[in-house]
């Protein structure tokens, strides 16, 4: 495959230094060293990818040697010996709360200077729009708009107590003579909403927005008895907030990443989604993981397997993938595996389910229960049209859905002979290639996304397989050229050249004991992305060196240190 085909992820010299919170209704990009926001934004449906406030940096307070902090490891907190400023997105509000606490008497200052609007998908776009601010002396709001031949999105701010002085325009300055002092934004797609957002939120009061976010991130924390408590709240968190959303619309959405750092946000993957951070939800949230099935289901699966999707659906980067229509078969079998019988559910997907399944099957062997694939699970063309890895996947989900499905003898069926022919096909020298023309050409690589170490994960096959066992031999030795050692080891591929952070879930789904305590090894010693796992890390310093602010592989890993499955 010529390189000039490949879409890999930009190589950093360093990794940025970003904080990230939010909630599922806005998203925010702070800075670990000091009380500063970089951009504010939320997810739109309508103009199909991110939309953000993109400042200079767009709310900072001042001060001087700032130690930072998390509570419950996700709302950001600053510290140096006057003041103490707190950033809350508060769970089930579409706004912020700043919170400034001081430890000595003198002013407190908030300064802030907008740069644009940016519309993100894979780049971003600077919108062209007109800014208008403004004070509504109904709420008391201060006001920011951004109009094209409408508003596109506003922003209302409030503080409690009001400021003693304010400078409101692009660059802008609010000061108090002493606090504490909670500033409160509400976002909306127009002032109406902003303003009255901002109110409410005071209204709710800094204690009350305190107290809930705090209960829903304890509720999704409690449950957890596994390794690195710690590494897990953190990727637990992160997935949650930026691996999915409720949109300026109000409609569920799922997405890569809402963290500009990453290179590809702003879009859906069905595999991104469904297969790594789905079951992280499902574990910690059922009631979300229905509805978010949902979506995927009635808004995405009519373009099952393309490569990536707009927000809204259709096919943003085409191409198909096998591995991403397997996706839904098996994300609806493990949530009616953990929730129990659904009728209702299962009338409401049959449809869309169908036309998954049918898709696939265009793509089927013109002889053998074998289906090919145009793109691998790292999103490149393929050598060999058929995957092991892909098919294997598929032969699980139907295994896994056949008992709740109408129609379960055909699928359990069919499962059957995928595995029993994939064994004939894809054996090759005592080993299972990646890729391979049936009764022809076959190709022996691993990729980290869709590694061949998760086929007894999958349920394909035991540990005990022969043939696996050889697989798997290869896959962590040297012989595999994209296997790294060092002190922050972990196996690549021609995507990216560097250990995955994939690896280290496969490492530890694998079962394998050695090759698991040295992932888990890396995910508590490395720095990684801020100590997120990114796409790929150096062997040597653990840095990020692809893939920053990978919200699914955040739930994959989340997943994988609860147990898998």
């Amino acid at each position: 495959m010529h390189a000039d085909l490949l879409t890999p992820a930009p190589v950093l010299d360093s990794p940025p230094a970003h904080l990230p919170t939010g909630n599922l209704d806005v998203h925010v990009e702070a800075c670990p060293k000091a009380p500063l926001v970089n951009r504010l934004g939320v997810v739109s449906l309508a103009l199909d990818g991110l939309l953000d406030w993109v400042g200079e940096p767009l709310l900072e307070v001042q001060g001087e040697a700032w130690r930072s902090s998390r509570l419950w490891d996700w709302v950001p907190q600053w510290e140096n010996e006057r003041l103490r400023a707190t950033l809350l997105a508060p769970w089930g509000q579409r706004g912020l709360a700043l919170r400034l606490e001081p430890k000595a008497p003198g002013p407190i200052r908030a300064t802030g200077a907008l740069s644009y609007l940016g519309l993100r998908r894979f780049g971003e776009e600077r919108l062209r729009v007109s800014f208008h601010f403004d004070h509504d002396p109904w709420t008391g709001s201060y006001l920011l708009e951004a109009r094209a031949y409408r508003t596109l999105l506003a922003l209302g701010l409030q503080g409690d107590p009001p400021p003693s002085w304010v400078n409101w325009g692009e660059r802008f300055e609010w000061v108090w003579e002493g606090g504490p002092v909670t500033l409160y934004l509400g976002l909306a797609p127009e002032a109406d909403g902003a303003r009255t957002t901002a109110l409410h939120l005071r209204r709710v009061g800094w204690e009350g927005l305190l107290e809930g976010t705090q209960r829903k991130l304890a509720s999704l924390y409690e449950a957890y008895r596994g390794p690195l408590p710690e590494v897990y709240r953190r990727h637990l968190v992160f997935s949650y907030f930026y691996a999915q959303a409720d949109s300026l619309e109000g409609e569920p959405v799922l997405l890569t990443s809402r963290s500009p750092h990453y290179y590809v946000s702003g879009a859906y993957w069905a595999r991104d989604a469904l297969l790594w951070f789905f079951p992280a939800l499902l574990r910690v949230d059922r009631m979300r993981a229905r509805k978010v099935l949902r979506a995927a289901f009635l808004r995405y699966a009519r373009w099952p397997g393309e490569h990536a999707q707009y927000l809204s659906g259709p096919p943003l980067y085409p191409g198909f993938e096998l591995d991403q229509a397997a996706a839904y078969p098996l994300a609806l079998a493990r949530y009616l595996e953990v929730a129990g019988p659904d009728p209702a559910l299962l009338i409401e997907l049959r449809e869309p389910l169908e036309g998954v399944l049918g898709r696939i099957r265009e793509e089927k062997h013109p002889s053998l229960p074998l289906y090919r694939t145009f793109l691998s699970p790292t999103d490149d063309p393929v050598r060999e049209p058929y995957l092991t890895y892909d098919n294997a996947l598929l032969c699980v989900a139907l295994e896994r859905l056949a008992p709740f499905w109408p129609e379960g003898k055909g699928l359990q069926q069919e499962a059957r002979a995928i595995r029993e022919t994939l064994y004939r096909q894809a054996g090759r020298n005592g080993r299972f290639a990646y890729s391979f023309e049936p009764g022809g050409a076959h190709t022996f690589a691993d990729e980290p996304p869709g590694s061949l170490l998760l086929l007894p994960y999958l349920g394909f096959c035991d540990r005990q397989d022969p043939l696996w066992q050889a697989t798997a031999l290869w896959v962590l030795s040297a012989d595999n050229p994209y296997h790294f050692g060092g002190r922050f080891g972990g196996e690549g591929s021609v995507h990216f050249p560097f250990p995955s952070g994939f690896s280290l879930a496969n490492r530890i789904l694998s079962g394998l004991v050695r090759p698991a305590n040295e992932a888990l090894l890396v995910l508590e010693q490395a720095p990684l992305d801020q100590g997120y796992a990114p796409e790929s890390f150096d062997p040597r310093t653990g840095l990020a060196r692809t893939g920053v602010g990978f919200a699914a592989l955040a739930g994959l890993i989340a997943h994988t240190l609860a147990g898998g499955r």
